[in-house]
């Protein structure tokens, strides 16, 4: 009866513990070398990049013709109408803007194509002022996490901590010394324990990347059907019990 007690109270805290915590735990590992964190990259424009160029003056009417969504203080904007009435670089490079015309902007960042646009808007306007966001930035986090799906960045740039906190953190189930970054066809192995990703390249995502985040090898149970296994084994050792006792009272 006693050992029969301990043996299921040991598979009970076992199936209980299906991760230790040092399994969960990020950068737990220093780097052998001085970590240095690396600077965020700047995104070259694309093809097939959105863009949402708004024109502004001081006179409204003046600057509606430089404008496809003219009202400027629309509070209902969405994703998909900033998408709609946004400026797609085409194959050749380039976007079309109402009055300034063609404009070469494939290869530059969003600065920079800002500064273009804004030469071209000054020939037509007094005191201009041009703003050029990006709107398509968006990378996709799949496997073990909480909330996995496709994420709109609204920001110059992202790591990929803040990717993982869109997606509500790693699951306790995750694997993280392997997760995958696809980028532009290709794969590469992260380590999340190690400080080394705070310098590496990989450290700051770019349009359309996407994290897969790998299961542990040994995952057997899931929060989810735990508690039947538990239940399980749980009858299986009283059942046990009452054998035992049945048998040495005879």
């Amino acid at each position: 009866m006693k050992y029969s007690s301990i043996i299921a109270l040991s598979i009970l805290l076992a199936l209980s513990s299906c991760t230790s915590m040092k399994r969960v735990v990020l950068l737990n590992k220093e780097s052998s070398e001085s970590t240095k964190v690396v600077k965020p990259t700047t995104h070259q424009l694309i093809v097939g990049d959105v863009l949402h160029i708004k024109v502004l003056g001081v006179q409204e009417k003046a600057f509606e013709m430089f404008n496809v969504e003219t009202n400027a203080n629309n509070t209902q904007a969405t994703s998909a109408n900033l998408y709609m009435n946004g400026f797609t670089i085409d194959s050749k490079g380039y976007i079309e803007i109402p009055t300034l015309g063609k404009i070469f902007i494939k290869g530059l960042n969003i600065e920079e194509a800002k500064d273009i646009i804004q030469e071209k808007a000054d020939e037509y306007l007094i005191n201009s002022t041009v703003i050029v966001k990006h709107i398509n930035f968006e990378v996709t986090i799949l496997g073990e996490v909480v909330q996995p799906g496709t994420f709109t960045v609204f920001k110059q740039n992202i790591n990929i901590f803040e990717a993982l906190g869109l997606a509500g953190d790693l699951s306790d189930y995750a694997n993280r010394k392997r997760v995958k970054l696809i980028r532009d066809k290709k794969t590469f192995i992260i380590d999340l324990t190690k400080e080394d990703i705070l310098n590496s390249e990989n450290f700051y995502l770019k349009p359309n990347d996407v994290l897969y985040a790998e299961p542990v090898s040994n995952v057997r149970l899931r929060s989810s059907n735990a508690q039947i296994y538990i239940s399980a084994v749980s009858t299986l050792v009283l059942i046990a019990n009452i054998a035992f006792g049945i048998f040495n009272s005879n």
